[in-house]
């Protein structure tokens, strides 16, 4: 008890040498002066009052000025506790003013950018520092432009302003994230820049693909000779008794299968790398479409769906894109529609383009099982299956969706979908009318 009473008795004594209360005081004194002199030429009923309200503001103007006070001094310690809690988070920090100058650094930004904070603290950084090889990774994440490799994952304009940076010298895999420090105003009084380190998560995510790779690109060749034998066998066992040309058959989906398997995990590997490649033209959009829906009509009759295609919004269109690219991503669709679809379902592609916009909607809508809740957020996700899907087809790689998602947003397009759990599904996309809109280059 005798400890609390100390406490309290020192928290009032800082209080009380705190100049804003030294001058209330002052100022209440002057005012019950003022009130007691005002007692001597008023009436006595006028005097008191005046004194009890004066006293009575004094009274209350001190205690919120203390219980103000008590509050400011909670948030310095608040702020107190925030500095240790990112001196010891794992992601490096930095915080820095409007001109650069460093303010802070914390232990994981150290080791990140390779200096000590006492070296850096209230050095102003500017692009030339990028020459010092001490500095040299702090000035890239500074000033990301200097930095070999950049991709901004964030919106234009909006904050925070998330950046992933590659850098060469040392090897350095970063996820850059800048708050901006703002006064009441809405001035800037400085930034904080969170710096995750993915060096070694995305070293592991590049030696599984680049096996995948190899393994991909082993199996392709036998493949390729067993399907093109498998063939030969088939035509020649034309006229062989049917149990033959069943087994045949049979051994013919597998291996077409097995190869479709094998270029999807290689086109994923492309992907990941940034090196799928792409070749824009112009094409007739309403002729691709026509030429994708002939090739899937076979599949539908083996899975008893009907196709239906719905080119009056656009008779005659045309756009630029990769003619083959867009014929894998639009098939993927239309294949998945046909698979995970009901006995003597369907299956509808329509296209549209809004009058004023420069894109192209197309749409491929079905009437089968549709998209478990918990499986939505998942469905563009690589190796992803839904848990109905597997029970419908169980030998699938999960890899179209997310093969056909990259081929879109290559063109400059965005895609989605929209689903009822039994009820069908339809996955749209848009492409850009104008060639202006593509992106220059693949993003890995």
């Amino acid at each position: 008890m005798n400890n609390v009473s100390t406490k309290s008795s020192q928290t009032l004594q800082e209080h009380l040498r705190n100049p804003e209360i030294l001058s209330l005081f002052i100022l209440i004194g002057i005012s019950f002066i003022l009130s007691v002199i005002t007692l001597f030429v008023a009436p006595l009923f006028i005097g008191a009052i005046l004194i009890m309200t004066v006293a009575g503001l004094g009274f209350s103007v001190v205690r919120i000025t203390l219980k103000t006070l008590s509050v400011e001094r909670g948030l310095i310690l608040t702020g107190s506790e925030l500095d240790a809690i990112i001196k010891h988070l794992k992601d490096g920090v930095v915080i820095y003013s409007p001109n650069f100058t460093i303010l802070s650094m914390n232990r994981a930004g150290e080791e990140i950018f390779n200096v000590e904070t006492k070296d850096v603290v209230g050095k102003s950084i500017d692009p030339s520092l990028v020459k010092n090889p001490k500095l040299r990774t702090l000035t890239q994440v500074i000033f990301p432009s200097l930095a070999p490799t950049v991709r901004q994952t964030s919106e234009a304009d909006t904050w925070p302003q998330i950046i992933d940076i590659s850098l060469d010298e040392p090897r350095l895999e970063l996820e850059t994230t800048l708050h901006r420090l703002a006064d009441q105003n809405g001035k800037s009084i400085g930034f904080l820049k969170i710096v995750r380190d993915r060096t070694r998560e995305k070293t592991i995510i590049e030696s599984k693909t680049e096996f995948i790779n190899v393994a991909a690109h082993q199996l392709r060749t036998p493949l390729t000779a067993m399907n093109w034998a498998l063939e030969n066998l088939k035509k020649m066992a034309a006229s062989g008794s049917q149990e033959m040309r069943d087994l045949i058959d049979q051994a013919f989906q597998i291996s077409e299968r097995s190869l479709k398997i094998t270029n999807d995990l290689l086109d994923a590997s492309k992907i990941e790398d940034g090196k799928f490649g792409y070749q824009f033209k112009a094409i007739n959009l309403s002729e691709l479409i026509q030429k994708v829906v002939g090739a899937a009509t076979p599949i539908a009759n083996q899975y008893s769906v009907r196709l239906y295609i719905d080119l009056k919004t656009i008779p005659s269109l045309e756009i630029h894109a990769d003619h083959d690219r867009i014929i894998t991503a639009l098939l993927n669709l239309i294949e998945n529609s046909i698979k995970y679809n009901v006995k003597n379902g369907k299956v509808v592609i329509t296209t549209e383009s809004s009058s004023g916009a420069p894109f192209v909607k197309i749409s491929v809508e079905d009437s089968g099982i549709g998209v478990p809740e918990e499986d939505l957020k998942k469905v563009f996700q690589k190796f992803h299956r839904s848990s109905n899907a597997v029970q419908v087809e169980p030998n699938g790689t999960g890899l179209g969706l997310y093969i056909t998602k990259n081929i879109i947003e290559r063109h400059g397009g965005i895609i989605g979908f929209t689903s009822t759990l039994n009820r069908g599904t339809t996955f749209w996309f848009t492409l850009p009318l104008n060639p202006d809109l593509i992106p220059h280059k693949e993003f890995v």
